[in-house]
């Protein structure tokens, strides 16, 4: 427990302090641990492949009572272990743009993770109305992509070309752009978490600052979760992205494949981004979490 308190106080927030929100509304992390690179199938940006039978790992016997709450149900009735909720952390990317779409994001109940970029518009707007809500915030950081055109007109990015001073003020910066933060994760970054020197670099720096690191894991590559282990900081992983293929279908296919997911494995860290059809499947997603057998939890509860 001791451990574990310490990682809390390592998460809350820097520099500003929040406005009053009573109880603390961040999760102690408990000591399960995230579903690592080698117990699900690794995702790009692109797509990659979706893990075929997350509920195979079970015992054959206990795949219906993961499966639905009829199963559930009766396993309590013939007297069979009934499993503990799963815990999933939905983050939703590219926040900053429009106060309006973050409002939109942030009525979502349970609440889910703000990433919010620097040096928009309504980036601090939205990080002080998060906090308010009982949001837990994290920086959205661009790293540098494989095609270096998807950074043009951008502001913020840390590049596998700067040098270690460079880096050190970038990312002064980056984390002064958005206050109330807990933790980062990636914007793009398909080529800088590839890279092993400068990953150290980035990882070092959020351990001093009390960060943890989120690996959206845009690419297969990333030598992220290796780098993290080697430098100690607080670390998680993406488990899929929800909205790869924005299309309504899509996204509740890919909200019924967490579900899944997360019941075999028991936690999953989900991401998403501000499209209508990915809040609309969302809403609908999270207000039956309950009965799914989910416990949604900030993303800082799912570090190790």
């Amino acid at each position: 427990m001791a451990a574990g308190a310490a990682t809390v106080l390592a998460l809350r927030p820097r520099s500003l302090p929040p406005p009053p929100l009573g109880r603390p509304r961040f999760t102690v992390p408990r000591p399960a641990r995230a579903p690592s690179a080698d117990s699900l199938s690794s995702q790009s940006s692109a797509g990659d492949a979706a893990i075929r039978d997350p509920l195979a790992a079970l015992p054959s016997g206990r795949q219906r009572d993961a499966s639905s709450g009829e199963g559930r149900a009766a396993a309590t009735a013939r007297g069979a272990p009934v499993f503990a909720p799963a815990r999933v952390a939905i983050v939703i990317d590219d926040l900053g743009d429009s106060l309006a779409v973050g409002r939109t994001v942030l009525a979502l109940e349970p609440r889910v993770t703000a990433a919010i970029l620097p040096f928009r518009e309504a980036s601090t707007r939205i990080a002080a109305l998060a906090v308010t809500r009982g949001s837990e915030v994290i920086l959205h950081l661009p790293l540098e992509p494989d095609e270096r055109r998807d950074m043009v007109g951008a502001r913020g990015f840390l590049e596998t070309g700067m040098s270690a001073g460079d880096i050190d003020r970038q990312l002064n910066a980056d984390l002064r752009a958005v206050p109330y933060i807990v933790g980062v994760n990636g914007h793009m970054g398909s080529r800088f978490t590839s890279d092993p020197a400068h990953m150290e670099m980035l990882l070092r720096a959020l351990r001093a600052q009390g960060l943890f690191f989120l690996d959206s894991r845009t690419t297969g590559t990333s030598v992220a979760a290796a780098t993290a282990a080697r430098v100690g900081v607080p670390f998680a992983e993406r488990t899929l992205f929800i909205d790869h293929d924005p299309s309504p279908a899509a996204v509740s296919a890919a909200l019924t494949q967490l579900t899944t997911v997360a019941r075999a494995h028991g936690t999953a860290i989900a991401i998403g981004h501000p499209h209508p059809a990915t809040i609309a499947a969302l809403r609908e997603w999270l207000a039956g979490a309950d009965q799914r057998g989910i416990t949604v939890v900030p993303a800082s509860a799912l570090v190790r």
